[in-house]
């Protein structure tokens, strides 16, 4: 019976045994010394203290067992539920929106540009075989030869030197005027008449701009 006891996983187990160890109590106590004077005797002493430390310790390891037993299994159930973490909830990355600022370009005010000077006017006569200038010293710059034929026959105007090749004037009867304009720089330049022969003639002269 102890064994049947010990192998139940419940609290009837625990009550079994208990109840063997009273009925042999009382068996011991009171049945069995009615029925045979001077149980248990010397040849009957040791089977009943062997029966009685057995049912004892059977007591002992069935309170130990069967009364620890729903404690395990709370303990079990209680790890069990420590261990199940419900799952955290991740919140979605949200995105600010970035602003883009916008720059505006002011533009440059534009530097007034200088108005380029009007030519000077210089006054060149031609006659046989001579050209008249009022000097022929000038500073650099712009100027407007403006030519009068005062001879008999006809004459032109050419100019070379610095930055100036050979600029001339249409050949003009006499009584006649024309112009030209060029852009003197320092230096030397050259006047004459390109009529065939009038150079050779005299009609020519050294003009300096400095």
């Amino acid at each position: 019976m102890l064994i049947a006891a010990l192998s139940t996983g419940h609290k009837v187990g625990l009550g079994l045994v208990g109840l063997t160890f009273v009925v042999f109590a009382l068996l011991s106590s009171f049945l069995l010394p009615t029925l045979r004077p001077g149980y248990p005797g010397k040849r009957g002493l040791p089977a009943f203290l062997t029966v009685s430390v057995a049912l004892f310790v059977g007591m002992m390891f069935a309170v130990f067992f069967f009364g620890k037993e729903p404690s395990e299994s709370h303990a079990a159930e209680g790890s069990q539920a420590t261990s199940t973490s419900a799952p955290t909830a991740t919140a979605p990355p949200t995105t600010a929106p970035t602003s883009t600022a916008s720059t505006t370009t002011t533009p440059a005010a534009s530097t007034p540009t200088t108005a380029p000077t009007a030519p000077k006017n210089v006054p060149v006569s031609e006659v046989e075989f001579k050209i008249k200038l009022p000097s022929t010293t000038l500073s650099p710059g712009a100027y407007t030869f403006d030519l009068t034929n005062d001879g008999h026959v006809g004459h032109d105007l050419v100019v070379d030197g610095p930055g100036v090749s050979n600029e001339k004037t249409p050949v003009i009867d006499p009584g006649k005027t024309a112009k030209l304009t060029v852009d003197l720089k320092s230096g030397t330049y050259k006047l004459y008449c390109s009529v065939p022969g009038h150079e050779q003639a005299g009609m020519k002269l050294e003009l300096k701009v400095s």
